[in-house]
């Protein structure tokens, strides 16, 4: 094995989150109730934009219409929720689109059944690793390590997350390099934001509104430098993804789903500001002001969609690139991953 095949191996054979083992033993005790509705439902989400679709039903109260009440559980990450989901304790997810596909991957039976986002990753740096990066390009990596004695420090949310993945895509696949040429640190959502304002990291992969409330800061000097557009044009961001026992057994309430979602994004791309808005509210107006959240909305990074078929074609390169790095193995197609029906019977096309 090549010195990159073996840093590949070593650093992301947990990247999915979800052991093939615990997944394989615990699919199928995901929702489900025999055909009848159930009273309750679990919902799993992370507080971070790719999730605005469920911030503005929230916040409209559009889940209250539905016959069952909507747990909401608020998780730092994309795979600590997918062990949730893998444990039976949510039964439909708003859930970046990697940990998503490890899950299904791995035997945690779910279908994605619409999209949220499309080019959400930001690659942020200081304006110490900027000037590297505006310098050297690729070479970066190792000017870097060169003049300071060590790697560069990318935080970034925890691994087998989307912008974690989506890091290491670009430094092997996009860039040509080995994952060896930087040091990756995990974190959640509010630590990741603490750590890129704070120094304690020369760059980061995230997702907004993180980039955003770092150019606001005026105590550190990071800021975006690269969108997900120039690394991997329609990149698929979170998406909406229920169990396969809640498609089965409640279809017509899966459906209901799909229908709020759908009219979600079309509100979001009526009303900008008043979304944002919203989101401020559900994140909390103390973290994210709204000012910084409706500057968060209007960047590259928020282009808002309910599609799925806008986002097959790159989810099955996650997949692919999933498989190189020993996360999963096995070989996903559309149909193991998405359920079209549900958006064709609510939009029939369009966003």
């Amino acid at each position: 094995m090549t010195e990159r095949g073996r840093s590949r191996r070593e650093l992301l054979r947990t990247a999915g989150g979800v052991t093939a083992g615990a997944a394989a033993g615990l699919a199928g005790c995901l929702g489900g109730s025999g055909g009848s509705s159930p009273d309750s439902l679990t919902l799993g989400t992370l507080n971070v934009f790719p999730m605005m679709q469920y911030f503005v039903i929230d916040q409209q109260g559009w889940y209250d219409d539905l016959g069952p009440d909507i747990d909401v559980q608020t998780f730092g990450g994309g795979p600590p929720l997918v062990q949730a989901y893998a444990s039976g304790d949510i039964d439909f997810a708003y859930v970046g689109i990697s940990p998503g596909l490890v899950a299904i991957a791995n035997g945690v039976s779910s279908k994605v059944v619409a999209a949220n986002v499309v080019e959400p990753n930001v690659m942020v740096g200081s304006g110490e690793f900027r000037s590297y990066w505006v310098e050297h390009g690729p070479d970066a990596f190792e000017q870097f390590r060169s003049d300071k004695g060590r790697k560069p420090r990318f935080a970034t949310l925890p691994a087998g997350s989307t912008p974690d993945v989506f890091l290491r895509y670009w430094i092997t696949e996009v860039l040509g390099l080995d994952l060896d040429v930087v040091e990756i640190v995990g974190q959640s959502p509010s630590a990741l934001q603490s750590t890129l304002s704070s120094g304690n990291a020369d760059a980061g992969s995230a997702i907004e509104p993180v980039p955003t409330i770092l150019q606001e800061n005026p105590d550190t000097d990071m800021e975006p430098f690269i969108y997900a557009g120039e690394i991997m044009p329609g990149q698929p961001g979170a998406v909406l993804q229920p169990s396969q026992s809640l498609v089965d057994d409640n279809p017509d309430l899966v459906q209901e789903l799909v229908d709020i979602h759908v009219r979600a994004t079309e509100f979001i791309h009526e009303n900008r500001t008043e979304a944002a808005e919203m989101a401020s509210e559900v994140v909390g107006s103390d973290i994210l002001s709204a000012d910084v959240a409706t500057k968060a909305i209007n960047t590259p990074a928020s282009n808002f969609i309910s599609n799925p078929r806008r986002v097959v074609e790159k989810s099955l390169v996650y997949n692919d690139f999933h498989q190189q790095l020993d996360s999963v193995d096995t070989d996903l197609s559309e149909s193991d991953v998405f359920d079209h029906s549900f958006y064709e019977e609510a939009s029939g096309g369009g966003q």
